[in-house]
């Protein structure tokens, strides 16, 4: 028997339900609009629907995500509605475990964003120096794991990091709701693209404004050996030296 109400609570948290499983759409759309997806476009997304349940999808470039392509996960691994999409088992597992590990986690985001594959692949912690990521809870380097299993390891000893670099995987960044997780997740990204970008200058082991001549050396010699695969042309008296100079050939 129906009780008076009873339907109307009914449709109301159905429409609630719906609601988020268009908000993490929205979310999986952001992340492409930002650029910061690999070239196939995979992410896997996760938000939290209740105490012991988490919507996930996986997104690719061969199709496009729609509400109905969400599943229902218990934070056990089985699955509760729908078709986790060929998701691993192994990728499931880190979702629903950074929910068991981090109770007020409203979202997880794994990619294998260009730029944070990249220190994943060398095994090197992301420095934080970016400016934003302290405001969006990520005030200390972002630490590396070589497997699933130390992926929860390391979330439960370091209770200050949102991220965890996966060793030739990616990254996992999780927020207390969608948009957090997903501006520190391109927040990420952006501050891996600039480590790499300094380094390259040489000052990725130097303070800020700092500029050790040994780092400023190696970061020549890289930018010159680029040149002369590219046909450019230097100084050998002042190679690698302050303010030196570079001349390309001239175009056609």
């Amino acid at each position: 028997m129906t009780r008076p109400g009873q339907a109307p609570v009914a449709e109301a948290a159905e429409r609630s339900h719906l609601a988020l499983r268009r908000a993490v759409v929205d979310v999986a759309m952001s992340l492409v609009r930002a650029g910061v997806l690999s070239h196939s476009g995979h992410a896997d997304l996760s938000a939290r629907v209740g105490p012991g349940t988490v919507l996930i999808a996986t997104l690719d470039r061969t199709r496009e995500l729609v509400p109905d392509d969400l599943a229902v996960i218990r934070l056990d691994g089985s699955v509760a509605e729908g078709d986790p999409g060929g998701m691993s088992t192994e990728v499931v597992a880190m979702h629903t475990e950074v929910y068991r590990v981090r109770p007020q986690t409203g979202a997880v985001i794994h990619t294998h964003s260009p730029h944070l594959l990249a220190f994943a692949l060398a095994g090197r912690p992301l420095p934080v120096r970016y400016e934003p990521l302290p405001r969006l809870g990520q005030a200390e380097e972002v630490p590396v794991a070589s497997s699933a299993t130390a992926v929860i390891e390391l979330i439960g000893e370091r209770p200050g990091t949102q991220a965890v670099l996966l060793g030739g995987h990616g990254v996992l960044a999780f927020g207390p709701d969608t948009e957090t997780a997903v501006s520190l997740l391109v927040a990420l990204e952006e501050a891996a693209e600039a480590e790499l970008r300094t380094a390259l200058l040489g000052r990725l082991s130097a303070p800020p404004g700092h500029c050790t001549s040994g780092d400023g050396r190696r970061a020549a010699q890289v930018v010159h050996r680029g040149l002369d695969r590219a046909g450019g042309r230097r100084d050998p008296a002042r190679y690698g030296g302050p303010g030196d100079r570079i001349s390309w050939p001239s175009m056609p």
